[in-house]
């Protein structure tokens, strides 16, 4: 229960509105909404989906389905799928992984987990490396978003193992004119302002043959976390995490014939985040509005895309033939860790190691990279400087005295060029008693993931740690550009799809339905790491282990590893669905689906640094999804409620795994899990100026035996650790529209609360000793309220918010380097943020 008594007071006050909707086993279905300042009643009319790829009714669609309107996500102030997973059940979105749990299915490592599609364009991305992060595209222009739970493998294939998340966006018209302005300002309590302006326009150019759409946005998200100059390392950034994102879009509809039309379009969107979210806990002060960083290598995040596509709708009377073509396009360019903060902590091991002075005193002996205590620092000789060093990071953040500044830049550039043909046949009665979809999909996804650290400082930090040259303690020297280690990664998925799905009335009330998906998939890598901190496969020496077979090449006089694999597989996904229309209000159903991910290789780690053999491919995993669920509408239709309770069974997981003792990961298969639950959303229109709506999901996921991993033999799990999601989520929003003046306008407020989760994850249980983090703990139960006006005047919508209305400030996501790293790192809420919006459509 929350501490502050207007909380209280809320979740009282929404007791009536619960009830009803628990005993009437549901939750929703979600409405359209009325513009952002309209005080009108909430509209009963129903948003039509196509998450059957078939246009339904959202609440005759036998699926946990939740969809987003225009007009709702105004009046919900929605900027980003972060809003968007506050107000949807069993959905949890990591911002700084971007990375979105659907049930609990969720991972960092192989194909993605769930599948997102700008129309019908999928465009996931598979983790080759660290930090694969999925871009999300700005929720301005969008007719709706469709998020759809559970495993989606018959209609939308790989990558859809949790479910499917769905940005439609507005199409040009024929035979309408429209469009629409729009303008935001807002201050950050202790931080900087924000600011966003956007338009769009679009109508027939010919009427009934050729129309368009144009639209432009763009946002600055002002930071709150300042870079700080600590131990004269770094600089000072004040606001540092801002973030600047345009968007651009353009189709153009030609009606061939009255039967046949063809859409081109463009979108394209670029996203530049100045620096992360992460503050230092040491030398922050959240209760006074203080965020600090002393990382003194900026960490910022660099993404653009461009998606053209061509779209082909042709009716042919009783069939219609659908045709997407589309290449998208993406470079990101991310910090994805501190390089100057992963090398001392990674430097640290090589001077733990302890011996004793001719005194008698124990003091810590150097070792270097290459395991040789260095000449010169024996005996007394180890409290010189060069042969001593103490700890290089603390909690007070660097810690590098006769030194200087120390600076080391990690970056991580991961690129997509996937091409995608989909054409498929479905039936064009809808009233029939067979209605059906029929396929055949293909991909071409060429990805390269290269994460590269340049150190231009690693020949002087070795002769002060090492009293050695570069050359001597890690047997290379820097690559040309300053690298002192990369890992480039160059990846292809081919794959080729027959789909089918097909619903048939057994009665006018009972409908089965039945949909298949078999694919052909082939994966291939080709990966080469090297550079002085890296100690690969005969660098510096070393010797070639099995695993590195591929063996070594010179490229520009430094050795390189070089490793090539790949994996071809022929999955099946099937999917079987009956439902039971009671009456034109209530509906259940019960389905049993599978999904799955495409497995892959991951290249060789050495077994001289990481001290064991590994695996370099990894297998599918897949997903058994059992579910029953209801739609029903009440009283009326004033009040509207669906629900599901599911069960899944996640085998052959793909994890990434990381090695301390070499500070590189790979992936595996390891484990199985069971994810438990239900999600119920509902809304209700308690009188006619008035309404509620409510949010809840819980969900349960957990290993279900020992998770080893079978070539190294270490435990990655034990049985019953938890999958780091959030058990309960829960949203209420209430909302009462008025006139004043004769203007319509209305008042509204949003409340969300996250659990906390009392059960460990497999890094947080000291029955997995090689992966256990004493330092490491789950986030806190936390919650925050938002609140929001608006008013209609002279058809231009004028809107005020306050968002976090509580300054809430929770210590989230702590982390550090690794378990003896004493400096840690967290994020938090976005502080009370003060905004106004204006809006005019025509």
């Amino acid at each position: 229960m929350p501490r502050n008594s207007a909380l209280r007071r809320l979740l009282l006050a929404t007791t009536a509105f619960a009830a009803p909707m628990v005993c009437g086993a549901a939750a929703f279905a979600q409405t359209a909404a009325p513009a952002p300042a309209k005080a009108k009643p909430q509209d009963t009319t129903e948003i039509i989906v196509t998450a059957t790829r078939q246009s339904q009714a959202l609440s005759k669609v036998p699926l946990s389905v939740s969809a987003f309107t225009a007009a709702k996500m105004d009046i919900q102030g929605v900027k980003s799928f972060a809003d968007l997973a506050k107000f949807t059940p069993g959905v949890t979105f990591n911002e700084d992984r971007h990375d979105v749990s659907i049930r609990g299915i969720e991972s960092t490592a192989g194909s993605g987990t769930t599948g997102i599609y700008i129309d019908d364009t999928p465009i996931q991305m598979r983790a080759l490396g660290l930090n694969a992060n999925n871009t999300l595209p700005a929720v301005f222009d969008l007719q709706r978003v469709e998020v759809l739970r559970g495993p989606q493998g018959t209609l939308f294939g790989a990558g859809s193992e949790g479910g499917t998340v769905r940005y439609i966006t507005t199409q040009p018209s024929l035979s309408d004119f429209s469009g629409m302005i729009h303008a935001e300002g807002a201050q950050t309590e202790t931080g900087a302002p924000s600011y966003e302006f956007g338009g769009a326009y679009g109508g027939p150019i010919v009427q009934d043959k050729l129309g368009f759409r144009l639209s432009a946005w763009g946002r600055h998200d002002g930071g709150w976390v300042d870079r700080t100059d600590n131990n004269n390392v770094g600089g000072v950034d004040k606001n540092a995490n801002r973030t600047d994102t345009y968007v651009l879009r353009g189709a153009l509809t030609w009606a061939v014939t009255p039967n046949l039309s063809i859409t081109p379009s463009m979108n394209y969107e670029k996203r530049d985040q100045h620096n992360h979210d992460e503050y230092w806990v040491s030398t922050s002060n959240p209760g006074n509005g203080q965020y600090n960083s002393g990382t003194p290598d900026r960490m910022a995040d660099k993404d653009r895309f461009y998606l053209p596509a061509v779209k082909i709708d042709w009716d042919l009377g009783p069939v219609k033939l659908i045709a997407n073509t589309s290449y998208y396009n993406r470079r990101e360019r991310v910090n994805g860790y501190s390089g100057t903060l992963y090398n001392l902590s990674y430097f640290e091991h090589f001077t733990t190691a302890t011996t004793t002075d001719e005194g008698g005193n124990t003091i810590p002996a150097p070792t270097d990279p290459q395991g040789a205590t260095p000449a010169g620092c024996t005996g007394s000789n180890y409290g010189q400087v060069g042969c001593i060093t103490g700890n290089l990071l603390n909690a007070n953040g660097l810690n590098l005295p006769g030194f200087g500044p120390y600076v080391s830049t990690n970056w991580i550039t991961n690129t997509q060029e996937n091409f995608t043909q989909e054409v498929r046949l479905q039936s064009n009665t809808p009233g029939a008693r067979l209605t059906w979809t029929a396929g055949v999909f293909y991909a071409h996804n060429s990805q390269r993931s290269t994460e590269e650290i340049r150190d231009q400082q690693l020949n002087a930090l070795s002769e002060y740690l090492w009293g050695e040259d570069i050359l001597t303690a890690w047997g290379d020297t820097l690559l040309p550009n300053g690298d002192d280690y990369i890992n480039d990664t160059k990846a292809h998925d081919r794959q080729v799809a027959l789909f089918a799905d097909a619903t048939y009335k057994i009665t006018d009330a009972l409908k089965l339905n039945v949909g298949l998906r078999y694919a052909w998939t082939h994966f291939d890598y080709h990966n080469i790491n090297g550079g002085s901190q890296d100690l690969l496969c005969g660098a510096g020496g070393v010797s070639i282990p099995d695993n590195c077979s591929d063996g070594i090449v010179v490229i520009n006089g430094h050795p390189f590893n070089s490793v090539k694999g790949g994996k071809d597989e022929t999955p099946f996904t099937p999917k079987v669905s009956l439902s039971y229309q009671f009456n034109s209000d209530d509906m259940a159903y019960a389905t049993f689906s599978k999904g799955y991910r495409i497995g892959g290789a991951t290249p060789p780690l050495p077994a001289a640094a990481c001290g064991g053999t590994f695996p370099t491919e990894y297998n599918s995993d897949t997903v058994t999804n059992y579910e029953i669920g209801s739609k029903d509408r009440f009283f009326d239709r004033k009040l509207q409620v669906s629900g599901s309770v599911y069960y899944i069974e996640w085998k052959n997981i793909q994890q990434a795994i990381y090695v301390p003792t070499c500070g590189i990961q790979f992936t595996a298969n390891a484990g199985n899990a069971v994810s438990q639950g239900f999600d119920l959303q509902g809304q209700w229109q308690v009188t006619p100026d008035f309404d509620l709506e409510l949010s809840v999901g819980y969900t349960d996921a957990h290993y279900t035996g020992n998770a080893i991993e079978h070539v190294s033999g270490s435990q990655l799990a034990a049985k019953g650790d938890v999958l780091d999601v959030v058990p309960w989520t829960v949203t209420l929003g209430a909302q009462y529209n008025l006139t004043i003046n004769d203007h319509d306008a209305f008042v509204r407020a949003d409340y969300e609360y996250n659990s906390h989760r009392n059960k460990p994850i497999p890094t947080e249980d000291p029955a997995n000793p090689d992966f256990y983090d004493s330092g490491l703990v789950p986030n806190p139960a936390y919650s925050q309220m938002s609140a929001r006006a608006g008013m209609t005047v002279d058809k231009w919508d004028l809107a005020f918010y306050v968002n976090n209305l509580f300054n809430d400030h929770p210590q989230l996501n702590l982390q550090h380097q690794d378990n003896t790293t004493a400096l840690y790192e967290a994020t938090t809420l976005r502080p009370r943020t003060f905004g106004i919006e204006l809006n005019r459509k025509f």
